[in-house]
């Protein structure tokens, strides 16, 4: 007989929110793709960047209102359509739009794990809606190649001072 609750197996549909406005933040980006990818617990991994609009990657200037509307509206149906989210949070350079993202999700009764990262961690504060709003906090991304994604974890331990 099979130990069900135990088994590790490719079932979970993550949103993955980042900042991707530099070129550390795309490199995060890409790291955690490969963490999550070789994830045994993780099936799919929808990273919005990847799924355009059209496919049209376009600069601030370039943003027709048809394009902003389509774009928000691809990412509320990916998290919709999420199991949970995992969040690449800078804290040297914060993003509106994750903590938005992270807001959405919990909202919608989805589980958070938050990546915090920064040049300097030791002096970093977090925001009281973030660290209460954060399911689990994983303390690197290469964590998350063996972090259990069909067991979500409470983990609300906030790794920093909530201001």
């Amino acid at each position: 007989m099979t130990d069900k609750t135990k088994q590790r197996l490719p079932l979970t549909k993550i949103y993955l929110g980042s900042p991707w406005f530099n070129p550390a933040q795309r490199a995060r980006v890409e790291a955690a793709k490969a963490a999550l990818d070789a994830n045994d617990t993780v099936a799919i991994v929808h990273f919005p960047f990847d799924w355009e609009y059209h496919d049209e990657v376009v600069t601030e200037a370039q943003m027709t209102r048809l394009w902003i509307d389509a774009t928000y509206q691809n990412d509320l149906s990916a998290m919709a359509t999420a199991d949970c989210g995992v969040f690449l949070y800078d804290l040297d350079d914060e993003d509106p739009g994750c903590a938005f993202e992270i807001g959405y999700l919990r909202a919608l009764h989805k589980p958070v794990v938050l990546v915090p990262l920064a040049q300097d961690l030791s002096d970093k504060k977090l925001n009281l809606m973030l660290a209460a709003g954060t399911t689990t906090f994983v303390a690197s991304i290469d964590a998350l190649r063996e972090f259990n994604f069909n067991h979500m974890p409470s983990e609300p331990d906030h790794p920093f001072p909530v201001f």
